[in-house]
């Protein structure tokens, strides 16, 4: 899913996190909107855009 997408799913254009860690924000979005649905995304954005932030400063994702 490309960053633009993703940035208008969560309404929001400043996510943090490389360009490989928000390829995988962009995955995890896909299959989020494929249990859930696209509206439940939408419905549920500011939860998971704190969840990103926090995922990102701890550095969760290892990049290898």
């Amino acid at each position: 899913m490309r960053i633009e997408t993703i940035a208008t799913l969560l309404d929001k254009e400043d996510l943090p996190g490389t360009p490989e860690e928000l390829a995988i924000l962009g995955q995890r979005i896909e299959e989020l909107i494929r249990l859930n649905g696209r509206q439940w995304v939408i419905a549920h954005r500011r939860e998971l855009i704190t969840e990103w932030a926090f995922i990102i400063e701890q550095a969760v994702i290892r990049q290898t």
